[in-house]
């Protein structure tokens, strides 16, 4: 578990540290001021202005994305590439593996189930 980024063996660093700067007594009043601080700063209009400005960096691709309209061409052509690829599919069929010696096929469509190949018939080359 990690508070304001700092873990727990970092914590227990600081905590020492403190105790070794501060002395045991003075150590509670330490932490009073500091504990009042942070609270104090947390609550500041310039915490949430941070805070508010930490989103809108995180959510800026995206924004930016959807005002250039390149999550709607992204669809697109998401769906017409799955269409090309059942299209091509159905007319040519499987397609043989040269790397399979069991002579097994690829799928086009991105499967990797080997199916059985069909021999199409052979021409004589008399003809």
């Amino acid at each position: 578990m990690e508070l304001l980024g700092i873990g727990p063996l970092e914590l227990a660093f600081i905590i020492l540290l403190a105790i070794i700067i501060f002395g045991p007594k003075d150590i509670v009043n330490a932490s009073k001021t500091v504990g009042k601080s942070l609270n104090k700063f947390i609550r500041s209009d310039t915490w949430k202005n941070i805070n508010q400005t930490t989103q809108e960096l995180k959510n800026l691709p995206t924004r930016l994305m959807r005002e250039a309209g390149l999550d709607d061409l992204e669809r697109s052509t998401r769906e017409e590439m799955a269409k090309v690829d059942t299209t091509i599919h159905q007319s040519i069929g499987p397609i043989s593996s040269p790397d399979d010696p069991q002579g097994g096929v690829i799928n086009p469509t991105g499967s990797s189930d080997a199916v059985p190949s069909i021999d199409a018939p052979e021409e004589d080359p008399a003809e």
